[in-house]
C-alpha cells in the first residue's frame, strides 16, 4: 500500500501567509490610530484562520494505492470518496510546473475507463506514485499483459 501525501510546500506557503498576517497584527499595535487593537485582532484572526484551513486541508486529503484499487478521499464536513479498481485504471496523469519539479510535488489525475478522478493538487512525490501504480498494475495484468 502506498500513501502519497499533500506536498508540505503548500502547507508551508499557508504558514508563511499566516505569519505575514500575524506580523501585521503585531505591527498594527504600534500604529498611532484608535483602531489599532481592532486591526491587530482582525489580522491575527485571518492569520490563524489560514493556518487552520491549511492543516485541515492537508489532514483530510488522502490518496491510497493498494494492490486492488486506487482510493481518493477529500473533505472534512462534506466527504468525497472515489474508488477505482486497478483493472479500470487507464493512465495516471502527472502535472508538474518548474517549482513542482524542483521540490517534488505535482497534481495527479487518475483516468479510468469511462471516468476520471478530479485532479489531486499538490501531491508529494507524484512520479513515485506513477511508478508504484505501474509496479502494482503489471502483476495484476497477468502474463499476457491484459486482464482476463
Amino acid at each position: 500500500m502506498h500513501r502519497p501525501r499533500r506536498a508540505d510546500l503548500l502547507v508551508y506557503a499557508g504558514y508563511l501567509l499566516a505569519a505575514l498576517f500575524l506580523a501585521a497584527a503585531v505591527g498594527a499595535l504600534f500604529l498611532q490610530s484608535e483602531r489599532r487593537t481592532a486591526i491587530a485582532v482582525v489580522a491575527a484572526l485571518i492569520g490563524l484562520l489560514i493556518i487552520v484551513v491549511a492543516l485541515v486541508r492537508r489532514a483530510t486529503t488522502e490518496l491510497v494505492l493498494t494492490d486492488r484499487r486506487v482510493i481518493a478521499k477529500r473533505g472534512f464536513i462534506r466527504r468525497d470518496t472515489v474508488e477505482m479498481n486497478l483493472g479500470k485504471v487507464e493512465s495516471l496523469h502527472v502535472n508538474q510546473g518548474l517549482l513542482g519539479r524542483m521540490l517534488n510535488y505535482g497534481d495527479v489525475t487518475v483516468v479510468g475507463t469511462g471516468s476520471s478522478l478530479e485532479p489531486l493538487r499538490g501531491i508529494s512525490g507524484p512520479l513515485e506514485l506513477r511508478r508504484k501504480l505501474g509496479e502494482i498494475a503489471a502483476p495484476a495484468a497477468g502474463p499476457g499483459g491484459s486482464q482476463p
